[in-house]
């Protein structure tokens, strides 16, 4: 008999019923799978076997609407149309349909779930969310962000980038009470722009949006990796400058400020790893930082005794996780204001094209000078390794700790900090 309401109604254990007797439609049945029920289409089409699913059973599939769709198909698969591919191509036909604006949305919502995957294959962290946030919606939403996804190609990723270089998206606005936002173009911004939009487009890809990556194979610049460190009397007036604690202009540096950058230089780490530095990173004893999170994920960095000194003598927040806490949220979140005083310090100090950065290659150099190896100086600063040992291994090398006491003390030496100290 064919197919009622009642009996799909009925069935309770999984499987599938099929329409049986006069009126039915061969191949049309109703599957249980445990969590819904739902009407499907078995057919063969150039030698192999199809499921098709028509629909979850309820408004709007009854049985009849279910049947009368299942005849219908039927008959599309005598005229030599698969309805799978025709459903494939009528599903990409429709993301196709979405705007670059809807996409990145999407891709957007993707990444914040920890869908999107970096190089190392971990999720992007919420400081890349930002930034990723800003360059769609300051570069790629105002120059293509109404396009059809479809209609993108790499002349429209070449007008992109040469939009973005000729500062066509530069911009100066208020954000919030405080807030303020500089958007510049040139040729680094949109080469960062273009590596972003490449990304979002391979995930397109992936989702079977698109066939291909327009963005591959289009040129970019690419500028040379900065190798720029401190001389000696560089970091001669770095030091003074630091112990003097006074800007260029005669007002004084915040006191964290001036701290990070201390132990930036003698510990060779990132901006971000001692800005956001948490007491329970601190390993006095061991003389090294246990770092939770970093760009290559967790990381055991040996450092010498000044650095251990200058954490140790530093007074905690009380009610604060961080080494350097916030001023809002009562410590909550960690000192933000690092890269608007480094410029400030900097220009006392007569140093000109310097940064946070900078002083990390510094250590990396003055390491070099002391001979050092490559291995050791990637130890020091952190580089991701090869390995699997480095997971069971709970104690910073002694080797790499003298590396550390050693390079230290070169650059307190050089910066004038030990006289400071004693």
């Amino acid at each position: 008999m064919p197919i009622t309401k009642r009996d799909v109604d009925g069935m309770t254990e999984a499987g599938v019923l099929w329409d049986s007797g006069k009126g039915a439609v061969t191949g049309f049945g109703v599957r249980f799978q445990g969590r819904g029920k739902s009407f499907v289409l078995k057919y063969s089409f150039d030698g192999k076997a199809r499921w098709f699913t028509i629909g979850k059973f309820g408004a709007p599939w009854t049985v009849e609407n279910a049947r009368a769709e299942a005849r219908r198909l039927t008959g599309r698969i005598a005229e030599g149309v698969d309805p799978m591919a025709e459903k494939h191509s009528a599903k990409i036909e429709r993301k196709q349909a979405f705007t670059i604006g809807e996409l990145c949305d999407r891709y957007m919502e993707a990444a914040e779930a920890g869908l999107i995957l970096t190089r190392f294959n971990r999720p992007k962290k919420a400081s890349t969310l930002e930034i990723d946030k800003g360059r769609i919606k300051r570069h790629i939403k105002p120059l293509i962000g109404g396009l059809p996804v479809k209609d993108i190609d790499p002349p429209t990723v070449r007008r992109l980038i040469s939009d973005i270089t000729l500062g066509k998206t530069a911009d100066d606005a208020k954000t919030g009470l405080r807030g303020r936002a500089i958007v510049k173009g040139g040729a680094g911004t949109a080469a960062r722009v273009a590596d972003l939009f490449s990304g979002i487009m391979a995930w397109a890809v992936e989702e079977q949006i698109i066939p291909t990556n327009p963005v591959h194979g289009v040129k970019r610049y690419r500028g040379e990796p900065k190798d720029r460190f401190l001389s000696e009397a560089e970091l001669a007036r770095l030091g003074a400058a630091l112990t003097a604690g006074i800007a260029a202009d005669g007002r004084a540096v915040h006191p964290y400020a001036v701290r990070v950058l201390w132990l930036l230089s003698l510990t060779g780490c990132r901006l971000g790893e001692i800005a956001g530095l948490r007491w329970n990173e601190v390993d006095a004893k061991d003389r090294c930082l246990r770092l939770d999170d970093t760009k290559t994920g967790r990381s055991m960095r040996a450092i010498g005794s000044i650095p251990c000194r200058l954490l140790t003598d530093w007074p905690p927040h009380v009610g604060s996780p961080f080494v350097f806490p916030g001023t809002r949220g009562n410590g909550e979140t960690p000192y933000q204001g690092t890269k608007r005083e480094v410029g400030k310090i900097m220009a006392a100090a007569e140093i000109a094209d310097a940064g946070c950065h900078t002083l990390r290659h510094t250590f990396g150099s003055v390491a070099s000078e002391l001979g050092y190896s490559d291995a050791t100086i990637a130890g020091l600063l952190g580089h991701k390794g090869r390995g699997v040992t480095s997971r069971y291994v709970h104690r910073p090398d002694a080797a790499l700790v003298a590396a550390a006491e050693a390079v230290s003390n070169r650059l307190a030496d050089l910066m004038g900090l030990e006289r400071v100290l004693e």
